[in-house]
């Protein structure tokens, strides 16, 4: 079992679902007090259609012969 929130963690966790709402939602304070207090940055749909992701292909090998 996991462990028990505190009445505190609970009503951070709700301010902090408040916040990431009204930021999505374009609230330029709620996105400034996400970065500051969480070191959280939202991104733009645009921003993050900018963005280029370097990852490895995954998939199967071939097994080499022995």
């Amino acid at each position: 079992m996991g462990d028990t929130w505190s009445l505190n963690q609970e009503e951070e966790d709700l301010h902090r679902q408040a916040l990431f709402r009204k930021a999505r939602k374009g609230d330029k304070h709620a996105a400034q007090e996400l970065q500051k207090t969480y070191g959280v940055r939202l991104w733009s749909e645009k921003e993050r259609a900018k963005l280029v992701y370097d990852t490895p292909k995954r998939g199967k090998r071939k097994a080499r012969k022995a």
